[in-house]
């Protein structure tokens, strides 16, 4: 076979169901493989970043690689933002880019983007945790097999470029699937966690633990270890908050859920860990950034001992020392914590009714959402707030919701309640705005039994609408909310305040959403009313393509992100 063929058969043999592609000249023999393969579907997506994007949502919700593929020079440099975007969020993906035969390299070829020309592989390198170019036949199936092992071990986006007589080239050997422990790595410093642990027993005045709050991130979804996570916290009662990145981890319904901690958080999570009443706070999974830890708010720091469980060692000690630094999968830690025995399990016990009191009052300082009026407001153009609230009424538990970047993921984040197994997912980190659509569809091809909604913007939309094609093209059904507020809505915010020349610079001039659905093979209305929510969606959710639901949304409501603002201004006076 050759070697296009050994990559599609590969991944196929690494469980790889679905590739992500631009087609193109410099990939040409992929093709074949792509489209002749037992068990892999390949979708030709809108653009590279839309490809990307899908790999990147595809790998976030099966726990597998996502692969896209694409042409080098202008196929690369058009994927470089979604896989900055995936480095940023720690997605496993990869991205395989056909290049011109080493034979023409540096040699004024059509789009040649080799090592001699344009040097695609090093325009990749800040972005990926590895680019490569395979320079030879023998090192294709090494090469493949080190790119795909550095994606799942450091959790990163990786890029091999493949050239045109490597993908022709002949190749024998056959696939040996990757152990599946480099899926889920259960590593853990045990002196460390030993260490960590030790807290429980008893405080520095002989008194056991009693108020621990946990704080979960992203990393316990990575390590799938949502179900150590919730069993650690009911055998001792323990409050859990998440990140905006986290969210979901505990279903927000939980007893013992506190919401989202940081940008776009809920009250309890903000009246409970700011609270200096905390003793100890377990960080685990969460590199501790500027919107998981509010604006960097010292006013978090508990009491007595900060314990930091990462699996990345590089992420602990970088915005807080912690007193207790753990590196470890935060499954292995969990799943230790929650099977513990002897002093550590008595005096965790012992603090249960302290704790669960402290959880009562925090809860009893007013309702989860802030500003939850909102929620019922009658106004014509709608408030976000109303049309979150209405939208997710409509929409069963398993739901899952793809959150794109501006002033809806603050509504998002506050009023859809989320519950668990990955139903939430959003470009958090380095937040590119539009990608949120191709996101879903990936997510949504690799889970298709759950209901996918996607929470967009009119501005997002200029950006990576035209992926809504993609959805159509392969029949995949989605609702698409888009919160049109005629505006780049976050940045008008600031932008008012800066006179009309900067303000109008925020301006979208209207555009029918509905009717560029329909263009682009799918179908949509336009709601005015808070009343038309429910039934849009409901609708949406039976169809078997892409449905748009565009709601007119006034601009002029302020994101019920109150704990954020202020933390900015307190960090702002102090610097």
């Amino acid at each position: 076979m050759d070697g296009a063929t050994c990559v599609v058969r590969s991944l196929a043999a690494e469980g790889v169901d679905h590739l992500f592609m631009v087609p193109g000249g410099l990939n040409d023999p992929f093709m074949p493989p792509m489209t002749g393969t037992d068990g892999v579907r390949t979708v030709v997506t809108a653009h590279e970043a839309g490809a990307a994007y899908m790999a990147d949502g595809y790998a976030r919700a099966s726990g597998r690689l996502g692969v896209a593929f694409g042409i080098g020079g202008p196929g690369v440099t058009n994927m470089v933002t979604a896989l900055a975007a995936a480095r940023a969020d720690r997605s496993a993906l990869l991205a395989i880019s056909g290049e011109v035969a080493t034979g023409t390299e540096g040699r004024g070829a059509f789009q040649d983007g080799s090592g001699a020309a344009l040097d695609d592989v090093s325009v990749l390198r800040p972005v990926t945790a590895r680019s490569l170019s395979v320079n030879s036949p023998a090192n294709l199936q090494p090469y493949l097999r080190a790119a795909s092992l550095t994606a799942l071990r450091e959790r990163a986006p990786v890029h091999l470029s493949i050239p045109l007589d490597v993908q022709r080239s002949e190749q024998r050997a056959d696939w040996t699937p990757l152990p599946e422990a480099a899926y889920r790595p259960l590593a853990i410093d045990r002196e460390a966690t030993d260490a960590a642990l030790s807290v429980f027993s008893t405080d520095t005045t002989g008194q056991p633990a009693a108020n621990v709050v946990i704080l979960a991130g992203p990393g316990v979804r990575h390590a799938r270890a949502e179900a150590a996570l919730i069993a650690a916290a009911e055998r001792f009662g323990i409050p859990v908050a998440t990140t905006l990145s986290g969210k979901g981890l505990v279903p927000e319904d939980h007893p013992l859920a506190l919401g989202v901690f940081g940008y776009g958080g809920s009250r309890w999570a903000s009246e409970a860990i700011l609270d200096p009443a905390v003793s100890v706070l377990v960080v685990i999974g969460s590199g501790l950034s500027q919107r998981d830890t509010l604006n960097w708010d010292p006013k978090m720091l508990p009491a007595r001992e900060l314990v930091h469980v990462e699996a990345d060692p590089a992420l602990i000690g970088r915005t807080w020392p912690s007193s207790r630094p753990v590196t470890a999968s935060p499954r292995a830690f969990l799943e230790l914590l929650a099977g513990v025995e002897g002093p550590i399990a008595a005096g965790l016990e012992s603090g249960r009714s302290a704790r669960l009191a402290f959880l009562s009052d925090v809860r009893s300082r007013g309702p989860r959402t802030y500003e939850a009026e909102d929620t019922t407001r009658d106004t014509e153009p709608m408030h976000p707030a109303r049309f979150v609230t209405e939208a997710r009424a409509a929409c069963p538990r398993e739901t899952v919701l793809s959150v794109d970047s501006g002033a809806h993921r603050a509504w998002c984040s506050q009023y859809w309640p989320s519950f668990g197994n990955g139903d939430y997912v959003s470009l958090a980190n380095l937040a590119p705005m539009g990608g949120a659509i191709p996101l879903g569809i990936g997510a949504k091809i690799a889970r298709p039994e759950r209901p996918m909604v996607i929470a967009t913007g009119d501005g997002c939309m200029l950006m990576h609408g035209m992926e809504l094609h993609t959805a159509a093209r392969y029949g995949i059904p989605l609702v698409i909310l888009v919160f049109d507020n005629h505006a780049y809505g976050n940045i008008w915010y600031r932008a008012k305040e800066m006179g009309a020349g900067a303000e109008a610079l925020t301006d979208i001039p209207g555009l029918s959403w509905p009717e560029f659905a329909r263009a682009m093979g799918a179908d949509g209305v336009t709601v005015s009313h808070p009343g038309e929510v429910g039934e849009a969606v409901a609708h949406g959710l039976t169809q078997n393509k892409p449905f748009l639901v565009s709601a007119r949304i006034d601009k002029h409501y302020p994101t019920p992100i109150a704990p954020w603002r202020q933390a900015v201004a307190e960090w702002e006076d102090s610097h």
